[in-house]
């Protein structure tokens, strides 16, 4: 289903709700923001993606244009930069509404977020250089590593576990060892593009058994609803249909966690036997439905059956 535009969102949901996404929001990437010269965190995530739309649609072309106004350039048609390129200062601007903010939401009318971009991806899609990102950590000191007994460990020993790291990667289902920076891209994607396939495909079978579970319910009110309006069975294609109907309806497995739901078409079987005057399918059922739900008002019914029989 489509999202709705801004107006739209905002005549259903009201500017109460909206006050309350633009604070929560604000508060996150102002965080994200505050942090974003932690050199570890740098080193692992040196960029941030800016999507589009979590709340209601935002036109894409348009923000390519603006992205592109205020000096970014588009990264596999993606907007990434890095986190310290003077592009996230300058996005406010361009809306009418802006909020003056260097983060997400840039304008009352915005719902965009950042997603963080690994090096790797940073790099091949050529949202920075590697000589932009080497020289942008050089500024930060780097203190020697050491051991708990506060000696210098050497660069072979960093280099063996940094080996060992990536053989434990490679066993678990990363990339291989060594693989360049575009290999490790790939096969990221790749893991992504299956990861979302199978999310989808579970997706797709919950609502298929979502579906068919909602169709026999539907069909439980169709024929009680059909019952009632009419006792009559004479036409024989309606006698088959209530027949099948109710069939499916006393043995379908949705109604397992429904004992209530299979008593009530239980209950419409016995209707449909009484108005075929068959008094003994007529009691069976009858026993069926209160075996079910001992609640049901039939026993008054149960024992006229039986003393007829």
């Amino acid at each position: 289903m489509n999202k709705p535009t801004f107006n739209e969102w905002l005549e259903h949901w009201g500017d109460a709700r909206l006050a309350e996404i633009i604070a929560g929001s604000q508060n996150c990437y102002r965080k994200m923001w505050d942090e974003r010269s932690d050199c570890g965190r740098l080193r692992q995530f040196p960029a941030w993606e800016l999507c589009l739309g979590t709340y209601w649609q935002e036109p894409v072309a348009q923000w390519h244009l603006r992205w592109q106004r205020c000096g970014g350039r588009l990264s596999e048609g993606r907007m990434i930069a890095a986190k310290w390129d003077s592009i996230w200062k300058k996005l406010s601007s361009t809306f009418y509404d802006g909020l003056g903010h260097p983060y997400p939401p840039y304008a009352r009318s915005s719902c965009a977020y950042w997603s963080q971009i690994d090096q790797d991806e940073a790099v091949v899609a050529g949202a920075i250089s590697e000589s932009e990102f080497s020289a942008y950590l050089a500024q930060f000191p780097r203190e020697p590593l050491k051991d708990s007994e506060d000696n210098l460990i050497s660069r072979e020993t960093l280099a063996s576990i940094h080996r060992g790291l990536e053989e434990g990667i490679y066993r678990h289902g990363g990339p291989r060892p060594s693989a360049t920076r575009a290999e490790r891209v790939a096969h990221q994607r790749q893991r992504r593009a299956e990861s979302f396939a199978r999310a989808q495909a579970e997706y797709d079978e919950r609502n298929r058994d979502r579906d068919e579970q909602n169709s026999v319910f539907r069909l439980l009110g169709q024929v009680e609803a059909s019952l009632r309006n009419s006792q009559s069975v004479q036409d024989q294609r309606r006698w088959e249909w209530l027949s099948n109907a109710l069939n499916t309806l006393t043995t379908t497995p949705d109604f397992e966690q429904y004992p209530n739901w299979r008593a009530r078409a239980w209950l419409a079987f016995a209707d449909l036997h009484s108005a075929a005057s068959d008094p003994a399918n007529e009691l069976l059922s009858l026993e069926h439905a209160l075996k079910l739900n001992d609640k049901l008002p039939v026993k008054r019914r149960i024992k006229k059956l039986r003393e007829a029989t």
